[in-house]
């Protein structure tokens, strides 16, 4: 897990890769006449920025949801914040972790999937899962009120300790 020293600077980092996602967008989305040079078109972005796009989304909601936290009862100044950006983590790590010291205070993990369908819905159940055995306070943090219904669905039957935190609008 990487540190999380500076919000205001890995949100610029953040910001950072919007524009060169945006840039690599822009230089590859030319006009064309032709149906094979248009589909060979986007196989180049889709290879070229599918990745980033998940990525970039997956960050900010992060940010964002530390970002409410912070307004609630975790701005405390002792706490550690660390947090796996690009979903490299391993099965034991979360997205989003605080600890007092030794002491772990709140694991959290974000999706920005929209719809939670199909591939997507059974890997809700496993990170939720994952994160019910994880110490602390634990926070799901969603971007649609679907996938909210859905985490919220999944925590009730399971009898988690979980809160499911839809993430609207912006945090500043």
């Amino acid at each position: 897990m990487d540190r999380l020293n500076n919000l205001d600077q890995a949100e610029s980092k953040v910001l950072a890769d919007i524009r060169g996602f945006l840039h690599g967008l822009r230089s590859l989305s030319a006009d064309t006449d032709f149906l094979d040079e248009g589909i060979n078109r986007l196989r180049q972005i889709r290879n070229a920025l599918y990745e980033n796009l998940n990525q970039i989304q997956h960050e900010h909601l992060i940010l964002q949801g530390l970002r409410w936290l912070r307004k609630r009862d975790y701005a405390d100044d002792n706490f550690e914040w660390y947090w796996n950006p690009r979903q490299t983590g391993d099965s034991e790590e979360p997205d989003l972790l605080a600890r007092n010291g030794p002491q772990v205070v709140l694991c959290a993990e974000a999706t920005s999937s929209e719809k939670p369908v199909g591939t997507i819905d059974k890997r809700m159940l496993e990170t939720l899962r994952k994160l019910n055995r994880m110490q602390g306070d634990k926070f799901y943090f969603v971007r649609t009120q679907e996938t909210a219904a859905r985490a919220r669905t999944k925590v009730a039957k399971n009898c988690w300790n979980i809160r499911v935190v839809q993430i609207e609008g912006n945090f500043n």
